[in-house]
């Protein structure tokens, strides 16, 4: 069964979080947690998102991110995989460095955004790391010092109050109270069917704007597969994985007939069929 895709539309914001495979040290020296910086930065500026809160623990990463026109997937690979390859020349290491697939909860409520940067910020805190809230590899100190460049902290701190100094004195009450957990991850019945309807409503709003190019450009840079693999006969697990999906998403969306979509995939129309009904009979016991 393919992944399920991630939810995109141009200005959503995300609370990612990277881990290292096997939760395993990734960022052991300064030296390191500052080239991740310096790729976030670069990618900041290809794909022109904003980042409200970063934190960079040893062996992961917090961010708060608000994306374009760019799709979360494509600008999280193209950090993982740049501090990867950095990562593997620096260690003579080869292979994964972070887990395969990173976390990405959806924030749909603007006004939650304030308690997700002090959830990130209290990391450190929660970690037993002696300077606290004032970590060095947080944007914490950016806040504290108004400091425009990396993190966009007047968009939050405008929202406190408009006179600079109060703002800073609000925001440092407000990360000075423990946060446990992000909303999102409520257990509540009422919480879970929430997220549900929101997801659904986006989901239904947007499922008709993607193009055959688009989608399959989505799919192969999410599942990591090859145009060609995908489009093919490839019978990798991953491609076939990636391939049921595609399926899935042109007949949800639309974007063509069943016998057009055989076509394109070079495959009996009966065999789309049945790998569609397969796919809606799972969804159907998952949701039981």
């Amino acid at each position: 069964m393919a992944r399920k895709p991630r939810v995109h539309y141009e200005g959503a914001i995300y609370h990612v979080i990277a881990r290292g495979n096997n939760r395993s040290r990734v960022f052991e020296t300064d030296e390191e947690k500052g080239k991740y910086l310096e790729i976030l930065s670069d990618y900041k500026k290809r794909y022109s998102f904003q980042l409200y809160a970063y934190v960079i623990m040893d062996n992961h990463v917090h961010l708060l991110i608000q994306i374009g026109k760019d799709p979360l997937a494509k600008i999280m690979q193209g950090i993982q995989q740049r501090y990867t390859q950095y990562y593997n020349w620096q260690h003579k290491h080869s292979g994964h460095v972070f887990e395969q697939r990173y976390k990405a909860l959806l924030c749909e409520k603007e006004s939650y955004v304030m308690t997700l940067i002090c959830y990130i910020h209290q990391n450190p805190v929660r970690a037993n790391i002696l300077e606290g809230v004032n970590y060095r590899w947080s944007s914490h100190p950016s806040y504290v010092k108004r400091a425009r460049g990396l993190v966009n902290v007047e968009f939050i701190l405008d929202t406190l109050s408009s006179n600079p100094i109060k703002a800073v004195e609000k925001y440092l009450d407000l990360v000075g109270v423990a946060v446990n957990k992000p909303e999102y991850n409520n257990e509540s019945v009422q919480g879970k069917e929430d997220q549900k309807v929101f997801l659904k409503e986006e989901k239904e709003k947007r499922r008709t704007e993607l193009t055959w190019e688009q989608l399959i450009e989505n799919i192969t840079v999410e599942e990591e597969v090859n145009p060609e693999m995908l489009l093919g006969k490839c019978r990798i697990r991953q491609v076939v994985a990636a391939r049921k999906r595609l399926i899935y998403e042109v007949i949800d969306r639309n974007l063509m007939t069943r016998t057009q979509l055989a076509k394109m995939l070079q495959m009996d129309p009966a065999n789309i069929t049945r790998i569609w009904q397969a796919l809606m009979d799972n969804q159907e016991i998952n949701a039981k």
